[in-house]
Parts: structure tokens; C-alpha cells; sequence
């Protein structure tokens, strides 16, 4: 418990220092983003919990302005949860990030009481349902304690595709996300419109297969690496993915579409 507590802290803590400069729609959102993990997760584990989905939400805040935060919530939970469908944790239009947060904070259970997040999400997606009630009470919540059921369940959703991919062995024994980071999951909102959730997860894979990280990988997407050899390597990893994908492609599309994943910092 006084693990729990001290991971907690320092999260918190690191949430605190991103948010000083949030919006009010964004502090709101991590005051109920907090409040449903001591839910879902009681008071110490929670705490740790609710520290790092605080996190995502700063760091969304962020890179986006603060009139579109909610917009980039809705975001970056509709890529996670098609990341999910894609590697078979989530069934389309089924279980949606705030509808399994929602599942969570009924359930008896505790996310420590399973082996690993997937088994905690198989659970919740099969032994609990939601009622028609529960589902009214969603569709009318404001908009600021929705979006904080919506980060919730995309953490969860986030932390399971980690551990299915094999970035994260720790399971719930360490909250925080090992892998697919808040910033990688900014990165993504960003690219949105360039790099589908799915091709994502293939080039994940290539990645690791060439013994580079996602860290790696955001490097080369703001160009902020320092050797070159890295960046060259996850150019060819990437250039890799982009022909498993699509056989077909040329040359100068690998290119372009290199280029394009070009992040402004």
C-alpha cells in the first residue's frame, strides 16, 4: 500500500507540474479522471492510476488548444480503441473507452485482483453489462465528466495493447504506460489523418523487430534524434512496414509518406 501511495504521489505530482498552465475544461477533466479511478481502483492503487490517465490529459492539453481538448480526447479514444479492435482486445462498436470505464467503476472487482490487463478488460467486456439507465446517464453526462470516462477506459484499453504488443511485462503492478506513452498517444492524434491505427500496429512491430522504441520512433517523428544511425534505422523500419502494408508501393511513395510523418515541434 505505501508502494501504491509513493507511485501515486510522484505521478500526481508530475500531473500537477504539465497542468499548471491547463484550462479549466482540462482541470475539470482530471478532477473526474480522479475521482473514477479511486472508484474503479480504491485509494492507493487509484491514486496511481488516476495519476498517469491525468497525465494523458495534460498532456493533450498541451499540444492542443484548449477549446479542442475534448475534441482531442474524443481522438486519441477512437485511435486507441481501433488499435484494440485491430489486435483483437476490442469487438468494433462494442465496450467504447467511456463505456468500459463505466464498467469498471460498477464492477466489484479490482483491476490487481487479475494476471494482466487483458484478463481485467475480458472480464469487464463479458460479466458486466450496462443498462439502459447506465447508458442514458452517459449519453447525458457534460461533456467534461464524459471525456474523464473516455480517458479512463483509453488507459486501460492503452495499457492492455501495450502488454499484448510486449512493450510492458509489469501488468498492473506498475500503472504507468510502458510503450504507447501520453506522448506517443499525442503523436498519433497529431498524425491522424496520415497513419491509421491499424498500419500503426504493424509498424510497431517492425520497430521492435529492429530493436528500436517508440521513443525511438517520436524521435524520428519531430526530428529530434541525435544519431543518425537510429534515425536511419527507424526510416528502414518504417519504409519495412509501409511495404508489408502495401507490396505494391513505390519508392518515392515511401518517401512522401515519410515525409509526412514530419512533426512541427
Amino acid at each position: 500500500m505505501g508502494f501504491w501511495s509513493s507511485v501515486g504521489s510522484f505521478i500526481s505530482s508530475v500531473g500537477s507540474a504539465i497542468s499548471s498552465g491547463l484550462s479549466a475544461v482540462g482541470s475539470a477533466i482530471c478532477r473526474g479522471v480522479s475521482a473514477l479511478c479511486t472508484a474503479i481502483a480504491g485509494t492507493s492503487l487509484g491514486s496511481a492510476i488516476g495519476g498517469v490517465v491525468s497525465k494523458l490529459v495534460t498532456t493533450i492539453g498541451v499540444a492542443f488548444p484548449p477549446l479542442e481538448i475534448i475534441n482531442a480526447i474524443i481522438i486519441v479514444a477512437s485511435i486507441v480503441a481501433k488499435i484494440a479492435e485491430a489486435i483483437g482486445i476490442k469487438e468494433k462498436d462494442k465496450d467504447e473507452p467511456d463505456e468500459l470505464a463505466m464498467k469498471a467503476e460498477k464492477s466489484d472487482k479490482k483491476p490487481e485482483d487479475f494476471d494482466s490487463t487483458e484478463a481485467y478488460i475480458k472480464y469487464l467486456q463479458k460479466e458486466i453489462e450496462l443498462t439502459d439507465e447506465d447508458k442514458e446517464k452517459l449519453e447525458n453526462m457534460d461533456d467534461e465528466k464524459r471525456s474523464a470516462y473516455r480517458a479512463t477506459g483509453t488507459y486501460l484499453y492503452t495499457k492492455c495493447i501495450n502488454e499484448k504488443l510486449g512493450f510492458d511485462t509489469t501488468g498492473m503492478k506498475n500503472p504507468e504506460l510502458i510503450g504507447i506513452t501520453t506522448d506517443i498517444l499525442t503523436d498519433l492524434a497529431k498524425l491522424n489523418k496520415i497513419l491509421s491505427p491499424s498500419d500503426f500496429v504493424v509498424y510497431s512491430k517492425h520497430l521492435q523487430s529492429a530493436g528500436l522504441s517508440l521513443d525511438d520512433f517520436s524521435n524520428y517523428l519531430h526530428n529530434t534524434c541525435k544519431d543518425a544511425k537510429i534515425d536511419k534505422k527507424v526510416q528502414n523500419a518504417i519504409a519495412g512496414a509501409m511495404f508489408e502494408i502495401d507490396p505494391s508501393v513505390s519508392e518515392s511513395d515511401i518517401e512522401r509518406k515519410l515525409t509526412e510523418l514530419n512533426i512541427e515541434v
